[in-house]
């Protein structure tokens, strides 16, 4: 047994529980007993019409042997439905609980370590790779109902004919041997299979994203030419993988038919055996070959499908080492409850190297006391936008620390720090869902007033007043159905709504215009004193009401200082 068929059955093993397994070994173990006393009863029905050598069959006990008979195969049938369908059940349940698994680990992957992955990848795998571990799970299942059933047919068979039982799996082991090398390759072309769907779920995503810059420039038939080589090598593999199966299936048809002519034969010119009995073996043989013929399909089926859980643990392990509070996602000091902030948040000796090695912070020390608007500014590169990383959490200083009232913010403080701050970036991001949801996201329990009370001091009340469903108003893909204002508007409304300890604006009042930023900049001003604000910005009215500015630039600070009359 190949490693990844184990690791797939301690998967299914703590899917499934101790009693289902036992429920369904039974049940299987059920529909065989049924199906060969089944085949046994044919020998006497078959003796009672005559088949046997009997003139004429007793009516009475011939309906009771076709009554029986009909009973076992009804009881079989039966066992089989119910099977079934607890299978398809434990499928699902299994498909659910490796994608929740998944996007867990993706929820709580550190930010650093998440820029670092292709997000077309993980959406494959939840999605794809996944979907595949559900037909491996159908083929393992088949498997094992195959491994209870085909030991009753073949205990049918010798039964009533051990030596052509012997003579026929001897063959049959022999033609097996050969009929195997057709499908050898049948793991390497499933993993194969599954990274070419990833390189073209990933270029698809692309073209979807960037369509307007892909229009913008004419380069359409350079994006077409690109998917359209990844569709020829998806294609190219999937009729490998076809062909081999078609080919190994038309193998295995052929040898059963040479092993059941040659069981007629053995049968009638070699044993003698009575015509009910070489019947009911021959019938045995047919289905044990039909049982062969599904099992090794369900193996192919199987064997190319595992490369799945190879993608899929890598991705996992991937996430889960990099997680916050893991080793790669660099997390030291003791967890717990971050204190409600206060009083300062301080910058001591904080740097930043990204991971092409530039310095996007140098050595910045800073106290930001509660309370107060700071203007962050600084040309284009300065390292504005990683200050604000920094301070929601989502960015890992490669030096120094970062301390809220006095406590170092260690990464196992993360979650409790963010629990307390809302961000706006310059391109907000709204899910395609209502107003009232993308709102709700930061409060869950906010009642009607709140969020009307929130619009208002985003100046995004108007519009959603005029709206014809109002709150409950879709906004589209990303948020595609508002203009861009609206969007920001809303996004600023939905940080709001948090009541935060530390509200960051990265460039949030840019896309509005003059009339709504001074209504956004009225609600911050308000907001004195019970929250702390950290405004990314290039607008000058942004930086006039704000208490004070701070410049960087090449990551360092140039000047910081409190404005006149803050």
């Amino acid at each position: 047994m190949s490693p990844a068929v184990r690791r797939l059955l301690v998967l299914l093993t703590a899917s499934y529980g101790r009693r289902r397994i036992v429920l369904m070994l039974g049940l299987g173990l059920a529909a065989s007993l049924a199906e060969g006393a089944g085949l046994l009863m044919l020998v006497p029905v078959l003796d009672l019409v005559g088949v046997g050598g009997n003139a004429k069959p007793p009516g009475g006990a011939l309906l009771t042997g076709l009554g029986l008979y009909l009973l076992l195969v009804a009881a079989a049938a039966w066992v089989v439905a119910v099977r079934s369908s607890l299978s398809n059940d434990q499928r699902n349940r299994f498909v659910d609980r490796m994608r929740g698994n998944m996007h867990d680990a993706l929820l709580h992957v550190s930010w650093p370590v998440f820029q670092s992955l292709r997000a077309t990848s993980i959406k494959q795998i939840i999605i794809g790779e996944v979907g595949r571990l559900g037909l491996c799970h159908d083929a393992l299942v088949s498997l094992g109902v195959a491994a209870l059933t085909m030991p009753m047919l073949l205990l049918t068979a010798l039964l009533l004919s051990p030596v052509l039982t012997l003579v026929t799996l001897l063959l049959s082991g022999l033609a097996l041997l050969l009929i195997r090398r057709i499908g050898r390759s049948g793991f390497d072309i499933g993993l194969r299979l599954g990274r070419a769907h990833q390189d073209m779920m990933a270029d698809l995503t692309d073209d979807l994203a960037g369509l307007r810059i892909i229009k913008g420039f004419g380069a359409e038939a350079v994006r077409s030419g690109n998917l359209s080589r990844r569709f020829a090598a998806l294609r190219q593999l999937q009729s490998r993988h076809s062909r081999i199966q078609a080919y190994e299936h038309a193998a295995l048809v052929l040898t059963a038919a040479v092993m059941a002519a040659l069981a007629v034969m053995v049968s009638v010119f070699w044993l003698e055996q009575v015509l009910s009995e070489a019947l009911v073996v021959i019938l045995a043989f047919a289905r044990l070959a039909q049982r062969t013929l599904a099992s090794l399909r369900f193996w192919r089926m199987l064997e190319a499908g595992l490369p799945a859980l190879v993608i899929y643990e890598e991705m996992l392990q991937r996430l889960r080492t990099g997680a916050e509070g893991s080793a790669d996602g660099q997390a030291d000091g003791p967890g717990g409850n971050l204190p409600i902030f206060t009083r300062s948040l301080s910058f001591r000796d904080v740097g930043l190297r990204t991971p092409d090695g530039r310095q996007a912070l140098d050595g910045v020390e800073l106290d930001l006391p509660f309370g107060v608007l700071l203007a962050v500014t600084g040309p284009s590169g300065a390292g504005k936008s990683t200050l604000a990383d920094v301070a929601a959490g989502l960015a890992r200083p490669t030096r120094g620390s970062l301390y809220v009232d006095g406590v170092e913010l260690v990464p196992a403080l993360l979650p409790s720090w963010r629990r307390q701050i809302a961000v706006v970036s310059q391109d907000p991001f709204l899910f395609h869902d209502t107003i009232r949801a993308n709102l709700l996201l930061a409060a869950p329990d906010a009642d009607e007033s709140a969020l009307w009370t929130a619009l208002e001091a985003a100046a995004a009340a108007d519009f959603v007043r005029a709206l014809p469903q109002g709150l409950d108003t879709v906004v589209g893909d990303r948020g595609g159905a508002v203009s861009g204002g609206e969007r920001q508007r809303l996004a600023i409304a939905r940080a709001l709504l948090r009541r935060p300890r530390l509200l960051i604006l990265d460039e949030a009042t840019s896309a509005l215009d003059a009339g709504s930023e001074a209504m956004v900049l009225q609600t911050l001003e308000r907001l004195h004193r019970q929250t702390t604000i950290l405004a990314v910005t290039h607008r000058d009215r942004t930086r006039r009401a704000a208490d004070m500015v701070l410049e960087l630039d090449g990551g360092k600070i140039q000047r910081f200082a409190q404005q006149d009359g803050a």
